[in-house]
């Protein structure tokens, strides 16, 4: 029997018996599916009426009730799973044999698993159901019974020989009135009756059995869910302050750059303030004893409309929060559309006779005699830093661009020197200040101190972000709000580190600090030491910018202390010149500084508002420009190069302009 079994698998089904009352039928008689004796077979056939063929039907449909899903033959012994799917006994303890875990057994109709406190199946319920129509399709061989209709159309099981009733489970033949149970519609006797009320109670208690695991399976299932919601809690919570702590980053940037414009401020309202006292104590004194009391007089009253103009120029703009750009906006009483100014000569600017190798007597002679004149006036963005030309050429351009950086919109602008119109923009979502630019030509790469996040930015010729160097912090390969950078041969790379008071010499590749030099604590020289990095105390305070010669020695512009210092690449210093004033070759407020190609130095001066001419010794030479808004004169020069064409370009941080005069 159960090689046949085993045999006869193949695709397993199995039939979900309904229990609707309202589409149940009185139980009927339902032919075998072996070939019947012949009279029987025609006494079947001749009952039927002319509906006999669906008949025929509705007792084939049975018959696939009646198969069992694990061997595809005639249930026997059929065992209910709490699924009610029903099963063979015998195929369900096959199945349990051959599972390791035999805890449970898993329907395989629907999946279902049902825990086993006994490993013994005999102890499943029974489906009456389908045990009464087993039943039904094995009737009493003393009986032969044919199905007919009813004029109802209900199906009645009639005897051939007598019309006595006959009991559905151990099909005794009574006279006697039987009990009909309105679950299964079976027909059953006194004693066959109590035996199914003593099984409908056991099924009773299962189903308590099965409500108590439903209760225990829904409760477990809310644990779950509050798990869940526990979890989605925690991410919200995580999210929102991770939001907070971006708006409070943001706003401590923000607040950075108010009190960046508000030190501005103050230190041009001082310097001016300073000058008013100047002028002031000079009128104090009287001109009768004076050598020359005229000239005096007109120096006092040109002095005076400068100081006036200054005054008045001061506070002309207006500050604001801009809420939905979440930015500090600097705004004009009289505003203009951005505009490009060339020369409005046709005839381009005579060339002059200066090469590298110029003496110094002639460059000289150059800067006192040559009149320099604005060729472009740019004004497209707002608050310029860094300038530079690139030293290699544009696609489609015979001469490099000319890089601007604006710090307030931090974007790097590549612009034609000739028209002034942009080529390029370089940026990047975490460019917050970019302040000094200088260029690796043999690599063709841009590198971008960036002041607020105290790194340095790295794009390549097309301008995308190849790395950045460094991190915030005090010690060596470090950095804290960094201003001016300069390239030096090789792979060295020289940052002015503003807020540590020092210089620092970088690798370009990965930012690693080669040697130091400035004001550099006890921990710091330690920390060096065990590192093997180059370290030399200087007084630097506050260095804002840089430059490298041709010798590879380095010029640094040391603000705090207003004076220019010349380096080797070991950090010893070689010259020192400069000293604070208001008189040309003096310092108020020097910001940025270059080198021409002859080594010639200019400084930028904000607070004296011109550009001061060195020789290479520290000699003073002259001054360009003056105060004011208009081509030629500046208010606070923020950013300072010269091309091998001894082409001057300054940036100018309160007009919002850069100016290239030659």
């Amino acid at each position: 029997m159960n090689q046949e079994r085993t045999m006869s698998r193949g695709i397993r089904s199995s039939r979900l018996i309904s229990y609707d009352d309202t589409a149940r039928s009185p139980p009927m008689a339902v032919p075998m599916r072996n070939r019947h004796p012949e009279g029987s077979s025609a006494s079947f056939r001749n009952s039927y009426d002319p509906g006999s063929r669906r008949d025929h039907s509705m007792s084939k449909n049975i018959e696939q009730l009646l198969i069992c899903g694990l061997c595809e033959l005639r249930l026997t012994v059929p065992k209910m799973l709490n699924c009610q799917h029903t099963f063979c006994l015998e195929c369900l303890e096959e199945c349990l044999h051959k599972q390791t875990d035999r805890s449970f057994i898993g329907c395989i109709t629907c999946g279902t698993k049902q825990l086993l406190k006994d490993p013994d199946l005999t102890v499943l319920p029974s489906n009456l159901h389908i045990d009464n129509m087993l039943q039904m399709m094995h009737p009493a061989p003393s009986l032969s019974s044919s199905l007919i209709r009813s004029p109802v159309g209900s199906y009645q099981l009639e005897n051939n020989l007598t019309s006595t009733l006959q009991c559905s489970k151990c099909q005794t033949v009574s006279e006697t009135t039987l009990h009909k149970c309105d679950h299964c519609m079976s027909m059953l006797c006194a004693i066959c009756w109590l035996g199914h009320v003593d099984e409908l109670a056991r099924q009773v208690g299962q189903l308590e059995g099965q409500l108590k695991s439903a209760i225990e399976k829904l409760d477990h299932k809310l644990i779950n869910y509050k798990s869940r919601f526990s979890e989605i809690n925690d991410e919200i919570t995580a999210c929102f302050r991770d939001k907070m702590l971006a708006l409070q980053r943001q706003q401590t940037e923000l607040l950075d750059s108010s009190q960046g414009i508000l030190n501005d401020a103050v230190c041009s309202h001082e310097l001016v303030r300073e000058k008013i006292d100047q002028l002031l104590a000079s009128i104090g004194r009287p001109i009768g004893g004076a050598l020359d009391p005229v000239q005096l007089y007109l120096k006092m009253h040109k002095d005076m409309s400068v100081v006036l103009e200054e005054v008045s120029l001061w506070g002309r703009e207006r500050i604001l929060f801009n809420r939905e750009k979440l930015k500090v906006e600097t705004i004009f009483d009289a505003p203009t559309a951005p505009t490009v100014k060339r020369s409005s000569s046709a005839k381009a600017a005579p060339k002059h006779q200066l090469h590298p190798n110029s003496s110094e007597t002639t460059v000289v002679q150059f800067y006192k005699s040559h009149v320099y004149k604005p060729r472009l006036l740019w004004n497209h963005c707002q608050r310029p830093t860094g300038v530079g030309f690139a030293p290699w050429n544009h696609d489609g351009l015979e001469k490099p661009l000319l890089y601007v950086a604006g710090s307030e919109c931090r974007i790097v602008f590549g612009i034609d020197k000739t028209n002034g119109h942009i080529v390029q923009k370089i940026t990047h979502e975490e460019l917050s200040y970019p302040q000094g630019i200088t260029f690796d030509p043999e690599r063709k790469e841009l590198f971008v101190s960036d002041k607020w996040k105290h790194c340095i930015f790295v794009f390549s010729q097309e301008g995308q972000l190849l790395r950045k160097l460094c991190t915030k912090g005090d010690q060596a390969g470090q950095l804290r709000s960094p201003e001016g950078i300069a390239f030096c041969t090789g792979d060295c790379l020289f940052v002015c580190d503003t807020g540590n008071d020092r210089i620092q010499c970088l690798s370009t590749t990965d930012g690693k600090a080669y040697s130091q030099f400035g004001r550099l604590t006890k921990d710091q020289l330690i920390k060096a030491s065990q590192t093997k990095i180059s370290s030399r105390m200087v007084d630097l305070k506050n260095p804002t910018d840089i430059a490298v010669q041709k010798n590879a020695s380095v010029l640094v512009l040391d603000a705090g202390n207003r004076r220019v210092k010349l380096f080797n690449k070991y950090g010893e210093q070689l010259l020192e010149f400069g000293q604070t004033g208001t008189i040309n070759g003096q310092f108020q407020y020097p910001e940025v500084i270059g080198v021409d190609p002859a080594g010639f130095i200019l400084v930028g001066d904000g607070g004296n508002a011109k550009i001061l001419v060195y020789r290479p010794n520290g000699q003073f030479v002259t001054a360009l420009g003056s105060r004011g808004d208009s081509a030629g004169k500046f208010n606070w020069i923020s950013g300072l190069c010269v091309s091998k064409d001894w082409e001057i370009v300054i940036s100018d941080y309160k007009n919002h302009a850069v100016q290239l005069i030659s």
